[in-house]
């Protein structure tokens, strides 16, 4: 079922724009609005952007799921570890709608970075309220990059974990072998003390 929210659809998140890099001609927060130097500075900007996720923001907070966010905010550096505790478990907020709220509110003490990693979250994530937010079409290139990472550690994860499987199957043969002796050794020393009880 499709979200009821209503959001603008007026609103460039151009990673140029966002860092602050881009050219200030014809890079500005509203699309087709004033393409004039002056027309918004980029603190403006973020803040206006920022101004508008408050707008709808209890509605907003009913569709995120933060558990599913906060993996990708953490590699974009954020919010960190604690900040991912704080959200997830704390008993301050209980709900699901609360601990979205509160994501927020951290995500918009980082400024135009959290911004970014939040727009670039909600376009792999929840593309439709991407779309009605930016009025742009989802291009998740900041979230392939994060999951071909995410791939390549799990590789490494596999392969680590084959290597300490193989290391423990050597230890098994080893002490396999140790018993084997052990075995062998014993029925020896059995034998020989048969032998010695016979004639003695």
């Amino acid at each position: 079922m499709k979200s009821d929210i209503s959001f603008p659809s007026s609103i460039c998140t151009n990673p140029q724009c966002l860092s602050g890099e881009g050219p200030k001609q014809k890079v500005c927060l509203f699309r087709g609005g004033p393409e004039t130097e002056d027309s918004l500075t980029f603190p403006e900007r973020c803040e206006e952007l920022w101004d508008r996720v408050e707008g709808v923001r209890h509605k907003l907070t009913r569709i995120l799921n933060p558990a599913k966010l906060t993996p990708y905010l953490r590699q974009c550096k954020v919010i960190d570890e604690q900040d991912e505790d704080e959200v997830l478990n704390s008993t301050q907020y209980p709900l699901r709608i609360s601990k979205a709220g509160r994501l927020l509110d951290i995500l918009r003490g980082q400024g135009p970075r959290g911004l970014q990693a939040f727009m670039e979250s909600l376009e792999f994530y929840h593309p439709d309220q991407y779309t009605q937010l930016t009025g742009e079409k989802e291009g998740p290139e900041g979230l392939t990059q994060f999951l071909l990472l995410e791939v390549r550690k799990l590789r490494e994860q596999l392969r680590n974990s084959r290597m300490c499987e193989r290391r423990l199957s050597q230890r098994c043969r080893m002490a396999e072998e140790e018993r084997s002796r052990a075995e062998h050794k014993a029925q020896e020393l059995r034998h020989e003390r048969l032998q010695l009880e016979r004639f003695g």
